[in-house]
């Protein structure tokens, strides 16, 4: 069996490294030439450097658990810093509201002590990880270059044609323009729609600038003014290259656009990350979702690798990953209308109350999402009802 996979950010890179663990071979395709880039390291496993991209991402329980599978957890947890506390703040820094995150994940039903703590990492340092971890097993995966959405896919039908006899799974995390990718698997009437949110994120030297953090994760919230500024600690020194420019990347990738699909695979197209879930960028749900589909994808395809099987995990990956998916959706969107709803007495007095719940274990603010035990439960089901 051959897999495709369209989209090589955090999310295809890590399920290119999954797919190998299990002895599926894999082709990565993205805008980058990552093949380029290989020879000109001499054949040296590489970092790709994918624009003037700063800022950290966060990952709580769930998302370690997966990379503990990969087998990266050690260098992500040497790389990152925890986020034991997370704070809000009016925009002033008054009025300070603490969550005790470790609390939180033990709630949640996370065990591990290791795990408890959410970790915050640079992204272009997470990346790294994983891409060179994949790259590292060059008889699995290959690697290739597409100028646009539609070429990839174009490409992916060329290789369907080549290796026939061996149907391939189609991944498709689209890190490029999921609305066109997901149009063109499921249909031009598919719909979009904007979250209402655009995030912004860079990196400031602190020392250099002489500015002092108490936090290691706040958040000041503007609501009468619907902004939010969050600040997170990354005490490295391998910081990203002209990360100033970020702002104007940005602004040339245009909207970002939000698909809640149905399902999440069509024939032999599986739509994973933000192709499958795009969301209100808040907390690190659509990372941690998407980190998760990653899981789900590993378990599935270890018990089913005959090729005649393959539509039996693609219904189960939508069976389990379209109710979650939903469901962070939508707490996302909650808590991006808590933040910027109300005003400024009130709403975080709300936000107040909400967090106390939380911190003394009256609410769950999450649950963990074990994939392996989530996939064996699916599947007894699937046969019971077979």
């Amino acid at each position: 069996m051959h897999a495709l996979i369209i989209g090589s950010g955090l999310v295809g890179v890590a399920t290119a490294l999954a797919l190998h663990q299990i002895g599926i071979q894999c082709t990565l395709y993205d805008q980058v030439n990552l093949v380029e880039a290989a020879i000109a390291s001499g054949g040296n496993p590489v970092a790709v450097d994918f624009g003037d991209s700063g800022g950290s991402v966060a990952l709580m329980a769930s998302a370690l658990r997966v990379l503990r599978t990969l087998g990266v957890l050690d260098e992500v947890l040497a790389s990152s810093f925890p986020a034991k506390i997370t704070n809000w703040f009016k925009i002033d820094g008054s009025a300070n509201v603490a969550l005790d995150t470790i609390n939180v994940n033990r709630r949640a039903g996370e065990t591990d002590p290791l795990l408890q703590p959410p970790i915050q990492i640079l992204r272009s340092k997470l990346h790294s990880i994983l891409i060179q971890a994949a790259a590292k097993e060059e008889s699995a995966l290959s690697l290739a270059r597409s100028s646009s959405a539609s070429k990839r896919t174009r490409m992916g039908r060329q290789q369907t044609l080549k290796t026939a006899r061996q149907p391939p799974a189609i991944l498709s995390s689209a890190r490029w323009r999921p609305l066109r990718s997901t149009r063109a698997i499921f249909g031009k009437d598919c719909k979009a729609e904007f979250t209402g949110v655009i995030g912004h994120i860079g990196v400031v030297r602190t020392r250099e600038n002489g500015i002092h953090l108490k936090e290691s994760c706040a958040f000041y919230l503007q609501r009468e003014k619907k902004q939010m500024v969050c600040e997170e600690y990354r005490p490295v020194s391998d910081l990203p290259k002209e990360s100033s420019r970020l702002a104007d990347m940005i602004a040339q990738w245009g909207v970002p656009k939000h698909v809640e699909s149905p399902t999440y695979h069509k024939g032999k197209v599986m739509l994973i990350g933000d192709a499958a879930h795009g969301m209100v960028p808040n907390a690190g749900i659509g990372l941690l979702t998407g980190i998760e589909d990653v899981g789900v994808i590993r378990e599935l395809f270890s018990r089913f690798q005959d090729p005649q099987d393959i539509s039996k995990v693609f219904t189960l990956y939508s069976q389990l990953r379209v109710p979650r998916g939903h469901d962070a959706s939508k707490r996302s969107r909650e808590m991006a209308k808590q933040y910027y709803s109300g005003s400024t007495n009130m709403g975080h007095f709300l936000l107040r109350v909400g967090i106390f719940l939380f911190n003394y274990n009256i609410l769950t603010y999450y649950t963990i999402y074990d994939c392996p035990t989530e996939v064996a439960s699916a599947i007894s089901k699937f046969n019971g009802i077979c």
